[in-house]
Formats: structure tokens, sequence, C-alpha cells
């Protein structure tokens, strides 16, 4: 149980095998609304490949982007609920579609996985606190934060002339930030114009990380004001 890492697939290919026979493969084109918030469904799903991002709250905005390895709509499943966020496949997605009862009944089963299923949600927990305790932070270290997050999804693609993220637009950037559209706009402005990155339609290419890392690790708040 001590293997696993926040980085580690959820599930064993031994895993993977057991529940495959209740299991059955699905696709999602880039944009599909895979799940809608309300919706009364009855299945995770175990994402192989893609990428998904979680849409909440009012107004709708990012709070989360899943990567190849974990599974989704787990909360449902466990407290009986309707589903609370839309789920969106971000660029084509693969998943394994596991029945909600043959789910609960394998978590029950399986001391790791139950194990890791805590240790994941619990690394949520912290994150999402986390954020919380950056809301006073400046503009700037939102925006690189929320590209380093995409960073660490694994969606960006290495190229001459540095990493390039595709199928993000400036809002998603915004939204997944926690700053609005034209706050992010003016902050990627100033990126652009120190050459850390440039920015296209639909993607963002980023050419220095350190100075991006950087402003991560430089967190200031803004000041008070009467």
């Amino acid at each position: 149980m001590g293997d696993y890492t926040y980085e580690s697939p959820i599930l064993t290919e031994a895993e993977l095998e057991l529940l495959a026979p209740r299991a059955h493969r699905v696709a999602y084109p880039a944009g599909t609304d895979i799940v809608r918030r309300g919706d009364d469904s009855d299945f995770v799903l175990y994402l192989q490949s893609g990428h998904v991002k979680v849409l909440a709250g009012e107004p709708r905005s990012i709070v989360r982007i899943y990567k190849p390895g974990v599974v989704i709509g787990e909360f449902a499943i466990l407290t009986g609920r309707l589903r609370t966020a839309d789920l969106v496949a971000l660029n084509q997605v693969e998943a394994l579609q596991i029945p909600g009862e043959a789910w609960v009944e394998f978590v029950l089963d399986s001391k790791r996985a139950a194990f890791v299923m805590l240790r994941f949600l619990s690394e949520m927990v912290i994150e999402r606190d986390h954020r919380q305790a950056e809301s006073m932070t400046s503009s700037e270290h939102k925006i690189a934060r929320g590209i380093q997050t995409l960073i660490e999804t694994g969606i960006g693609r290495q190229t001459d002339d540095g990493l390039r993220i595709a199928g993000f637009t400036q809002s998603d950037l915004g939204s997944l930030s926690g700053l609005s559209r034209e706050s992010a706009a003016v902050v990627l402005r100033r990126l652009r114009e120190d050459k850390v990155l440039s920015t296209g339609r639909g993607y963002m290419v980023i050419h220095d990380l350190e100075a991006l890392n950087r402003m991560v690790k430089q967190v200031k708040k803004p000041p008070l004001t009467d």
C-alpha cells in the first residue's frame, strides 16, 4: 500500500483485469459533456488517455483537471447523490466505464484500492484547501500556478520553441486560476512581453519554465486597503 504516490495510476494492471468483465471501454471526442451536474448516473470512469476538466460552482469555473490513471465520478457513487459537477473532455478521451455497484464491491474487497482511493481523495482535499489559502495572492502567482497545474497533468507537448499546451483558452486558464478572463488576459500580456510564453488561438507555448517556477514560489499578497 505504501508504494502509491499522487503521480501513480490508481489501479494496477491486475486490478484492471479483475474489473474488466464488468466494465466496457468508452471514448469521448474533445469538448464532449461526459457528465452534467444533476445527472443521476451510476458509474465511474477509469481514465486511460486524455484529460477531463471539472466545472463546478456559480458561475461555472474549472476546479480540476484529471489526467490518465485516475478514477472519475466516485463521489456520486459513494454518497448516492446526483452529480455535483460537469465533466468535459478537454481532448480525446478513452476510459474504462465501471458500473457503480461493481466499483463499490471492488473497493470493499480490496484493502489496497480502498487505501489508495482514501489517499487520493485526501490529496484532493489538501489541494483544494491550498487553492483557497491562495485566494488573496497576486494575479501573476495565480496564473503561474494555473499553468503549473496544466503542466503537471502532462497535457503539454515539448517542441523546439518550448512546451506547447493546446486546447486551453485564456478564459479556461482564468477559470482554473480563479481569475476573470480579463484579469487573465492582462497577466498573459505581461508574460508575453517578458517572453515567458506566447499564445495563439486555443494554445500557449511556455518558453521560460524557470521564470514561471519563480513566479509560483514568490507568493506576494496584495496590500491591505482601508
